[in-house]
């Protein structure tokens, strides 16, 4: 009998580790992947242009999709625009934090939809889904894009966490509006980011039990970590992608950006930027970084 209780004591211990271990890395505002955003000094203009670009009439939209009610927020361009990019945000922020980039696609005359990501912002959710959770929720605003604006050409743009869950998107059977993606600072799978972080701050790797808090996260999120893959989406993927890292990204490695190339049969285009840190590539080089996804959207818009 006391065996029997000392067992059932330690399987329960391990249950609430599990348990601690999956809220830490998945509850809304965790900062399993670091918290602190790199400040660095912005191109000349781009605060302003951002500024501006926030004074702009927009419209509030929702959506339901994995039973939480969602929010976007549509901008439209300057001139009569038939194509839409659809932004997503990282990890443990909210659609704000890529108002700069937002601003970079009205300038281009693009209609912009901006959302908050399940577990982010205003939308409802209690737990962040590292890309693919959030990838079921992009299919589900791309849907609502195109009802509400059925002739659209759509961009999918992501940063970090968002740049997963565009390439998990791009890997499913999407409307012929979808035209490309870009994604910005994106990691290869979930559990290959988690584990670098695991090693760089406590020098051990995390798989194994990574592997096991997933079977927490199958209960109580609703997939297991190794559906969070990048690299198993892109090799379903048609779309074109343009894939962007800055080479002195710490939260993201830059080596995920050569990974993430080298699988699938699609069109591909590369862009670096040696002084950029986690998605602040356009901000020190705004000018390449812009001329590229000019030149990008320019070729596959127009097929």
């Amino acid at each position: 009998m006391t065996i029997a209780i000392i067992i059932i004591v330690v399987l329960l211990a391990i249950v609430l580790i599990l348990n601690a271990l999956f809220l830490y890395l998945q509850k809304r505002n965790s900062n399993a992947l670091g918290s602190d955003a790199p400040h660095v000094s912005r191109d000349e203009g781009l605060d302003e242009a951002t500024e501006k670009y926030l004074q702009l009439p927009r419209d509030e939209w929702t959506i339901i999709s994995n039973r939480n009610k969602l929010y976007g927020w549509f901008v439209k361009a300057e001139k009569p625009s038939k194509t839409t990019v659809l932004i997503i945000h990282g990890f443990a922020v909210d659609h704000t934090s890529l108002d700069i980039h937002a601003q970079l696609f009205n300038q281009m005359g693009y209609n912009v939809l901006q959302v908050d990501n399940q577990a982010a912002g205003k939308s409802e959710g209690k737990y962040q889904g590292f890309g693919y959770l959030e990838s079921i929720d992009t299919i589900a605003w791309i849907n609502e894009l195109l009802k509400k604006r059925p002739d659209e050409k759509v961009i999918l743009f992501g940063a970090s966490m968002g740049a997963a869950t565009v390439m998990m998107t791009a890997g499913n059977d999407l409307p012929k509006n979808v035209k490309g993606v870009i994604e910005d600072s994106g990691y290869t799978s979930m559990l290959d980011v988690v584990n670098y972080h695991f090693k760089s701050r406590y020098k051990i790797s995390g798989r194994f039990l990574l592997k096991l808090i997933s079977i927490v996260a199958k209960v109580r999120s609703g997939f297991f970590y190794g559906q969070a893959d990048c690299t198993k989406a892109l090799k379903k993927c048609h779309l074109p992608i343009l894939f962007m890292h800055g080479k002195l990204d710490t939260a993201v490695p830059y080596f995920m950006r050569d990974e993430l190339a080298s699988v699938g049969d699609f069109p591909k285009t590369m862009y670096s930027c040696d002084s950029g840190q986690h998605i602040r590539s356009y901000y020190v080089d705004s000018a390449n970084y812009r001329q590229t996804v000019e030149n990008f959207l320019q070729k596959y818009l127009e097929e």
